[in-house]
């Protein structure tokens, strides 16, 4: 509070304590008259002073509620000054026209606290608070005229009417007052208090003037006569102070509503008291006593109307409590389990697995407190899911997981934790050879024909990697990176099988990685480079060339095997594939400019390569630049890659466009003859696997024999790869095998090696 301020209301507060304490003092009654009205009017003023300040100092989106409660003070003391006036001429009628400006200040106090609550609340909650306000109000206007019209007839309806709406006025602001600081949630302070405390005794104070002065028992000079100043100076002093603030505390907002609705209750056992009073003690008044009566049949009204909007309330909380409880346990379904195969989904199992780790944990020692987990991914998955579409792989997805649950017959926990990977989560596993069996048994029941009614049987098996705690891992995280290792060591030997983890697949992985690594920066590196095998004919000359990459790090050589794999599992064979191609062509250029005769070189592409859009448009522009024809570059695609009939229009296009066509690799897939008929091609290549044994084993000689009849009925040329004994070759050349490749003629050789050793110079054209 300023200084100034603070030595005003000292001086003005100080002055009306020494009027009054003089008025009682004083002998002479029109001195005490004087004095009497002189403190109240320094008490109203001080009071109407404190009440402006109070709204001088919130915000001006804040003043609704400061204002009201200023005009009301205003009120209070401009009535005074009609009260003086009166005095001074001495006219003092019951009622008297300063009653119209005290009788207005009640009105415009509950109006403006009124206004200021409901303008704070949700709209959902103003019916039940108007009900709770009305009702409140109505129990407390009965109750107190009950108690406080005295007995007997009215000397006229102004002079009741007066009676009834001094209390009526103050005390219904008082009510509004209180019931506004709950139903708001407003933390409630001093200032609320002298509020409702100058509110109260404005009320009560006027009730007991009022009955003085029907009985004739006014005096100045009284004790009673500070009450009216008391009221003023504790409304004010609150009113300069007050600050009507939400609460931002959600626990006692809470406490508010629980009193909140407790008020209806309070209201009927008021009204209900009241109605009590009012037979016992009868006064013979008809009319005060049908309003009391009115009063407290309108209070029980309201009462069951807000009862019976707190039963919808309840009733609606139970549905929304029901919704909420489907809701969860929907949104727990989703968030763990899989929408496709109902199996736990990838956060269920980490859960679970954590769990069960935890519990292994303590009792690390005990032998039978094992964690088992397995790895399963089903091999040639997503050939399935390319060439039939994503409804039949959800479909074999289904019955995958179908067909796990029914192979473990309810022993361990089986999840999907990706698109075609599942894990089984075994607790106490007995031993490793009890795992294996299991592993077998997963690996042999997903091998057997799954029958798809769209495409018929299809053959799809499984590779499983299995690691245990603690043997294999200290925590869940380590367990599942080395079922991981297990897995890629089981899908390099070949897939269809199951392997436990050892430390060897740990530093393979992480030679992997390191690869990958490296491979991201080895084409800007120029770490590549292309060598060259001849293909030679049953005479051993030189009909064609293939075009082989190799990749050395830090000087050491990395097998084709190894980085091709992760080439095409990270995108990188797109560009390294392009790059290849490029270099291949530009190479038939230039021996064709330093003399050399070049037939035909066969070039390796992927299946990656081939989706990719536009291929066919990108080989033909790289072929233009390096000057070269399609006609002599030969496109290698293995066996199970051409057989896609998703492809088989890209091939098609390829061909068209003057590429030659291979089937690279045959007979190491699962060739249809009616789809190979109808393929683009003009030369298999048949595998090093059969060519190797082809001396020692019968089946292998087979094999080839059948490859070459084939061929010859297909119209088809035939490449053997692998020819490395000339036993070998003389079997090749038996079965009509007129293409050669392998260690017998040569290695992969470099652009200058395989012109100096291989090709032949051009025959100059004659001149004529």
């Amino acid at each position: 509070m300023p200084l100034a301020e603070r030595n005003l209301t000292v001086a003005w507060a100080v002055a009306a304590a020494l009027l009054f304490a003089a008025s009682l003092w004083v002998p002479h009654q029109s001195v005490r008259v004087f004095l009497d009205n002189a403190s109240w009017t320094l008490a109203l003023c001080l009071s109407a002073f404190w009440a402006w300040r109070g709204r001088m100092q919130v915000p001006p989106a804040e003043r609704l509620l400061h204002t009201g409660l200023f005009v009301g003070t205003l009120l209070m003391a401009t009535g005074q000054m009609v009260w003086n006036l009166q005095v001074a001429l001495d006219w003092n009628p019951f009622p008297a026209p300063a009653d119209l400006f005290f009788l207005a200040v009640g009105p415009v106090w509950a109006a403006t606290v009124i206004r200021a609550t409901f303008a704070r609340l949700a709209k959902d909650r103003t019916y039940p608070a108007s009900l709770d306000f009305g009702g409140a109000v109505l129990a407390l206007l009965a109750f107190t005229l009950v108690i406080y019209l005295p007995t007997g007839e009215m000397r006229s309806l102004a002079e009741g009417a007066v009676l009834v709406l001094y209390p009526a006025t103050f005390l219904t602001a008082a009510g509004v007052g209180a019931l506004a600081i709950p139903t708001v949630g407003v933390r409630i302070t001093r200032s609320h208090l002298l509020v409702l405390l100058g509110m109260l005794g404005y009320g009560l104070s006027w009730m007991q003037w009022n009955l003085m002065v029907i009985h004739g028992t006014v005096q100045p000079g009284l004790w009673f006569n500070a009450s009216f100043s008391l009221s003023a100076l504790a409304f004010g002093w609150g009113a300069r102070w007050l600050r009507f603030e939400v609460s931002a505390d959600q626990d006692y907002r809470r406490q508010c509503d629980q009193l909140m609705n407790y008020v209806p209750l309070v209201s009927m056992t008021l009204a209900a008291i009241t109605l009590v009073l009012l037979f016992i003690t009868p006064d013979g008044r008809v009319g005060v006593q049908a309003l009391i009566l009115g009063c407290c049949l309108l209070v029980l009204l309201l009462a069951a109307l807000r009862q019976t909007i707190v039963v919808g309330l309840l009733n609606r909380l139970r549905t929304a409590e029901a919704a909420v409880l489907r809701n969860e346990e929907q949104l727990y379904q989703v968030a763990h389990f899989d929408a496709l195969t109902g199996l736990p989904n990838r956060r269920y199992f980490e859960d679970a697995l954590e769990r069960a780790v935890a519990d292994a944990s303590r009792y690390a020692h005990a032998p039978d407190r094992r964690v088992a987990l397995l790895l399963i991914d089903l091999d040639h998955f997503k050939s399935v899911n390319e060439t039939y579409g994503h409804r039949v792989g959800d479909a074999l997805l289904s019955e995958v997981a179908q067909r796990i649950t029914q192979l473990l017959a309810g022993q361990g926990l089986v999840s999907r934790l990706a698109n075609d990977q599942f894990t089984v989560m075994l607790l106490r596993p007995a031993s490793r050879t009890v795992l294996a069996q299991r592993a077998a048994s997963l690996v042999e029941g997903l091998s057997r024909p799954w029958e798809l009614s769209e495409v018929g049987a299809q053959y799809m098996g499984a590779s499983i990697g299995i690691s245990l705690f603690p043997d294999d891992a200290s925590n869940s995280a380590e367990l599942v990176r080395h079922a991981h290792s297990a897995l890629h060591a089981t899908k390099s030997a070949g897939r269809g099988s199951y392997r436990f983890y050892i430390e060897e697949f740990t530093q393979i992985t992480r030679g992997r990685l390191e690869l990958r690594r490296r491979l991201h920066s080895a084409l800007q590196g120029g770490e590549f480079t292309l060598v060259y095998q001849p293909q030679l004919n049953q005479q051993r000359q030189t009909v064609g060339a293939e075009a082989l990459l190799r990749w050395s790090v830090d000087g050491k050589a990395v097998s084709p095997d190894e980085f091709i794999p992760l080439a095409e599992e990270s995108g990188l064979i797109v560009p390294i594939g392009l790059w290849v191609f490029e270099t291949a062509c530009r190479q038939v250029a230039q021996w064709r400019a330093e003399g050399w005769q070049v037939p035909v070189v066969s070039v390796n592409v992927s299946t990656i390569q081939l989706r990719e859009p536009g291929f066919t448009q990108t080989l033909l522009g790289v072929t233009q630049r390096a000057g070269v024809s399609p006609a002599v570059l030969v496109l290698e695609i293995t066996e199970s890659q051409l057989l896609d009939e998703s492809l088989y229009a890209i091939a098609l296009d390829l061909k068209n466009a003057g590429f030659a066509l291979s089937i690279d690799d045959f007979g190491t897939g699962h060739s249809s003859l009616i789809k190979l008929k109808r393929l683009p091609v003009g030369e298999l290549k048949i595998d090093k696997v059969f060519v190797r044994d082809i001396v020692v084993d019968v089946n292998d000689r087979e094999i080839c024999a059948t490859i070459n009849a084939l061929a010859r009925t297909l119209g088809l040329e035939v490449v053997a790869e692998g020819v490395e004994t000339e036993e070998q070759l003389q079997l090749l050349i038996k079965m009509g095998c007129e293409r050669f490749q392998g260690w017998l003629f040569a290695p992969a050789l470099a652009p200058e090696q395989l012109a100096r050793h291989w090709l032949q110079r051009q025959v100059p054209l004659a001149v004529h």
